[in-house]
């Protein structure tokens, strides 16, 4: 049994030595799949989802750790990979397009594209584990986790939005409740 495990750098565990995925498939029993990526938009989540579902079995359980809607993903063809929002951050500067991406980026968002990018991806990635019997369960967590860790911010946030060891193991708790149904 494995839990696969699709999200953004919160997802990840970026400033954390562990994240709340791990903790879920250490307490089931779980051989532990990360699939998350820093910075990676819903599309992109749902993208990376579709490529990898066929090695996931009904005894597998996913979780998918939704972004902000307003991150973008585009394939970089000069450097032959993902790039996300975090190059137009300049978190990681380097990208070859990021003036152009910038550019885009300020004027492309708006209400629609952020409803957008919050409906569409989930509902690929709910109508192909439905049509293949797969277990599965949603989490917020940009913003909606983070926002619940900044009320504590100085015990759970590791940097600006990032979870620390005690934010991953909140979530966990957090989630009990839904997994207890689901697991």
């Amino acid at each position: 049994m494995k839990l696969y495990q699709y999200g953004c750098s919160v997802s990840l565990g970026e400033e954390a030595t562990t994240c709340y995925g791990k903790l879920i498939a250490e307490q089931y029993g779980y051989e532990f799949i990360q699939h998350s990526e820093s910075s990676a938009s819903n599309p992109h989540i749902a993208l990376k989802f579709c490529e990898t579902y066929s090695n996931i079995t009904s005894q597998d359980f996913v979780i998918f750790g939704w972004s902000h809607p307003n991150r973008n993903s585009w394939y970089n063809k000069y450097e032959n990979k993902w790039e996300h929002l975090n190059f137009i951050q300049q978190k990681k500067p380097g990208s070859v397009n990021t003036a152009s991406v910038k550019d885009y980026v300020l004027h492309q968002n708006g209400d629609y594209i952020q409803y957008l990018h919050d409906w569409y991806p989930k509902h690929i990635v709910e109508t192909t584990c439905k049509l293949n019997n797969l277990h599965f369960m949603h989490v917020d967590c940009v913003p909606g986790m983070v926002d619940v860790l900044m009320e504590n911010k100085s015990k759970y946030i590791a940097d600006h939005l990032h979870p620390n060891d005690e934010g991953h193991r909140y979530i966990h708790n957090l989630l009990q409740d839904e997994l207890s149904r689901l697991i």
